[in-house]
């Protein structure tokens, strides 16, 4: 069966750390595509995005346009906020109902996974796959070890490398705001938009 990686995240703004962690869990795990879900507003964060969503998508479609297994969904944007994850696989599972889904994380968002909005209904939806960088073992929560493997109620948990990229969206967001270089952290035609259009400098 076809599989599919869904990516969400704020992508504020999209950086090399998370085509990274897209293309490696696309060939460990064997996806046919990773589709990269821009939130509107992610319930976790006490602020909206600090850019237009088209602005977010223009850098978005920047960012992938040269592979073609990436692809990007505004369905998040298109729902009144706050974006619920498990809104966005329901409407995946619906969509491709001939795929199997992979929901692809870090370590630091399976941490917090069990305060998100009905989380039990993740694993039945999709199967769980959290990037896990270099030197550091696979950690699972005591709570979600019911999870670990497949079952009637859990599509399982899987985890991949992770490579160990120290860029953030918040620390290019400041680099920009004091005018430092934030070359070689963004895809070249995505720091030329954000140049181009003023953006993150106030």
């Amino acid at each position: 069966m076809k599989a599919l990686g869904i990516y969400g995240g704020s992508f504020d703004p999209i950086h090399l750390g998370h085509l990274l962690l897209a293309e490696t869990a696309r060939e460990e795990l064997g996806l046919e595509k990773v589709i990269f879900v821009p939130a509107a507003q992610s319930p976790m964060k006490t602020h909206r995005p600090y850019i237009s969503n088209p602005d977010r998508v223009a850098l978005i479609r920047l960012a992938i346009r040269e592979n073609p297994a990436f692809a990007f969904s505004e369905v998040e944007l298109k729902r009144e906020p706050p974006s619920y994850t498990v809104d966005t696989l329901s409407f995946f599972r619906q969509a491709y109902p001939g795929h199997d889904l992979f929901l692809l994380m870090g370590q630091d968002s399976l941490n917090t996974i069990t305060g998100w909005h009905h989380f039990q209904q993740l694993f039945s939806l999709a199967t769980l796959a959290v990037g896990v960088r270099p030197g550091f073992p696979p950690q699972l929560p005591p709570e979600l070890e019911a999870y670990r493997t497949p079952s009637a109620r859990s599509k399982g948990i899987v985890f991949f490398h992770n490579p160990e990229v120290a860029i953030s969206s918040s620390a290019i967001r400041e680099r920009l705001r004091t005018g430092k270089s934030v070359r070689y952290w963004l895809e070249p035609e995505v720091l030329k938009y954000i140049l181009a259009n003023n953006l993150y400098i106030e």
